[in-house]
């Protein structure tokens, strides 16, 4: 009877223990979640500060005529078509990063955008990638966004464009000595 009783104690300590050690296993199992979970939209602003990457940028740079970080003061709907709306834009140049604008020049583009997009969009400072179209008759220059290009400005993607803005003058210079 003394060996059963002992066995019986055996017993329900090692149970007790198994349920103990799947209760903390949980217990940590969680706090390991919820840390990930909490630490997330600290981990995605982080990454948004370097996207987009150098190559992405001196892309989109070598396709269009103007590159500026600019501070929008007015944007309006000029058009529909379909499911899309033409914005035109107005803003001042803060700082050129490629193309025949100055510091100070109000520039007007025009932005396409799917409808629905809320005039908030547009406010503040960007950085526009932007194509230029001459029209004769008129004898002035339209420009307008290129597609999924237009970002929010950061210090770390000024810097990027100064960098590939350094790298296109140097190539420039290099060539016209060669000719």
């Amino acid at each position: 009877m003394i060996k059963m009783l002992t066995f019986a104690s055996n017993s329900f300590a090692a149970k007790t223990r198994k349920r103990h050690k799947r209760a903390m296993t949980r217990l940590v199992m969680n706090l390991c979640f919820l840390c990930v979970f909490a630490a997330g939209p600290f981990l995605v602003a982080a990454q948004d500060d370097d996207w987009p990457p150098l190559n992405y940028l001196k892309n989109d740079y070598k396709e269009v005529a103007v590159v500026a970080h600019v501070r929008i003061s007015e944007a309006s709907i000029v058009g529909r078509v379909g499911g899309y709306e033409n914005w035109k834009v107005a803003a001042e140049v803060l700082e050129p990063f490629k193309g025949r604008l100055r510091k100070g020049q109000v520039i007007e583009y025009f932005h396409g955008a799917e409808a629905g997009l809320k005039r908030e969009y547009f406010d503040g400072e960007k950085i526009v990638f932007l194509l230029a179209e001459y029209d004769r008759p008129s004898k002035t220059t339209r420009y307008s966004v290129l597609e999924n290009s237009t970002l929010a400005y950061s210090d770390d993607r000024a810097k990027k464009l100064r960098v590939i803005r350094q790298s296109f003058s140097k190539k420039r210079a290099s060539a016209s000595r060669k000719s």
